[in-house]
């Protein structure tokens, strides 16, 4: 047994279960193997999507979807091991078990009790279903190297789908599945637009990559503020961790009009408020002075024509915003220096940089993990922009009032963050669904109390709002 003996995983329908079996064992691509690395107790490589259905969730039909999902995207059925002469590898799982917990109290979701994923003993997905009649709460826990969050919806959306057919009323359009191609997963680390065409010279020449490595580390931001202390009154943030904030269609149409007033686009105006925001937050905890560095991670898809119809894989990589907060005092400058270098993010430059440097520190044994254990902030904050969720699915749902309806349930909203890091305490994720923004922030539980956390959240979101000038609010109110 191999893990593969459902047709319905194969690729255009002709491509057999011999065939997708060959692709493994596979060995882990370097960003794979930094995801592996860098996994710990405190600060597990793995982020949450959180999934909230209007209807009655129908338990059996839901645990089968979520096998045949899974059985679409081999990464998250397998292990990981070393095999001999091709170094660590993903193994296809015979008969997965998910962890699946289904708890129909009402209570607050119970989390793992050890929330890092050891993929040399499991695989690298968990769910947890908080049910009612009328409305039920999902989580799904990804390992990181399995999977990046494009990939993560991408099962979601699979799994809804085929939820969706099996219960759909007789006579209602049904949710479509795209097919899937396994053999694509070989392109996972390969970044160029067709297979011949080599990466630019910027970044694969290793004495450039070197000078950018140095530049990286000599400009060291500072963390954002921790605030949580031994002795501090609160509530802990416990898992998934994750406190979000909605703002409404009307207003982000207005927050449209401010970027497009300035050129610029919407993406920037939220890098703009982020700076801001931690250099807000740092100088109200007596952290902050002008001259400090801070940086933003800004994970970027490095996915190309290469990797249409490839299974739920980590095709990410980052690029980095660093500036020092003293630039936050002249905002309209700026913002205009966030949109050159964002600009650039089309040609893929510097997302592949990281990429490919970690195949040449991967050449040097203990060397990466020599630059994880650095005790040391490398980015004061992640800020992802993963748009509209509708069109990350490759799954087709009918749609009510914007939303995915999959069968007897509708799909109210879909939420998660990547993870933190030492000394990078917050990630944050934004994305439209059904026309309104959804601002998630996943806090450092070691960092932040649950208070804590929602104060730093209602300061992002204000920021944000007090963007929008009198006139445009009031033609937008007007109208």
């Amino acid at each position: 047994m191999n893990g593969f003996s459902d047709p319905t995983c194969s690729v255009d329908g002709n491509r057999t279960e011999e065939q997708a079996a060959n692709l493994f064992p596979l060995p882990l691509s370097p960003f794979e193997r930094y995801m592996v690395l860098d996994n710990t107790g405190d600060y597990p490589m793995s982020f949450v999507l959180i999934v909230t259905l209007k209807g009655d969730l129908r338990k059996e039909v839901f645990e089968q979807s979520v096998m045949f999902a899974l059985k679409r995207h081999p990464l998250l059925m397998s292990t990981i091991s070393q095999v001999r002469g091709r170094g660590w590898c993903w193994t296809p799982v015979a008969n997965p078990a998910p962890q699946m917990t289904w708890d129909e109290t009402g209570e607050p979701l119970r989390g793992p009790e050890e929330e890092r994923i050891d993929l040399t003993r499991e695989i690298g997905l968990r769910v947890w279903v908080n049910w009612s009649s009328q409305r039920s709460e999902l989580v799904f826990q990804f390992h990181h190297a399995c999977t990046d969050g494009l990939g993560g919806v991408q099962l979601i959306g699979d799994l809804l789908a085929h939820y969706g057919q099996m219960t759909a009323p007789e006579g209602a359009e049904l949710p479509e599945i795209e097919p899937v191609q396994f053999d694509r997963l070989t392109a996972r680390a390969h970044f160029s637009t067709v297979e011949s065409e080599a990466p630019p010279k910027t970044v694969s020449c290793p004495y450039m990559l070197c000078g950018r490595l140095i530049k990286l580390l000599r400009r060291q931001p500072v963390p954002l503020a921790a605030s949580r202390k031994r002795d501090s009154i609160g509530t802990p943030l416990m898992f998934p961790a994750i406190i979000s904030r909605m703002i409404e269609r009307p207003v982000l149409q207005q927050l449209k009009v401010v970027a497009a007033r300035q050129g610029v686009e919407l993406n920037d105006l939220y890098l703009l408020e982020m700076f801001q925001t931690i250099r807000e937050w740092n100088r109200r905890h007596g952290k902050g002075h002008d001259n400090q560095w801070l940086r933003i991670g800004m994970p970027t898809s490095l996915r190309t024509p290469l990797h249409d119809k490839m299974p739920a894989a980590n095709v990410v990589s980052y690029m980095f915003l660093t500036r020092k907060a003293g630039a936050c005092d002249k905002p309209e400058e700026l913002i205009a220096d966030i949109h050159r270098q964002t600009s650039k993010i089309v040609n893929m430059q510097q997302g592949r940089f990281l990429a490919i440097g970690l195949k040449y520190v991967l050449k040097i044994p203990g060397l990466l993990w020599c630059l994880l254990r650095m005790n040391r902030c490398f980015t004061s904050v992640i800020l992802t922009n993963v748009g509209d969720i509708r069109r990350q699915f490759t799954a087709r749902f009918p749609l009510k009032q914007g939303r995915c309806v999959a069968g007897n349930v509708t799909l109210d909203v879909l939420t998660g963050a990547v993870p933190v890091r030492p000394n990078t305490r917050l990630s944050t994720s934004v994305g439209t669904y059904a026309g309104n923004l959804y601002i998630n922030m996943h806090c450092d539980p070691l960092s932040f109390t649950t208070e804590q956390a929602e104060e730093l959240a209602d300061l992002f979101l204000d920021r944000l709002k007090q963007l929008i000038p009198a006139d445009i609010a009031a033609e937008r109110q007007a109208a």
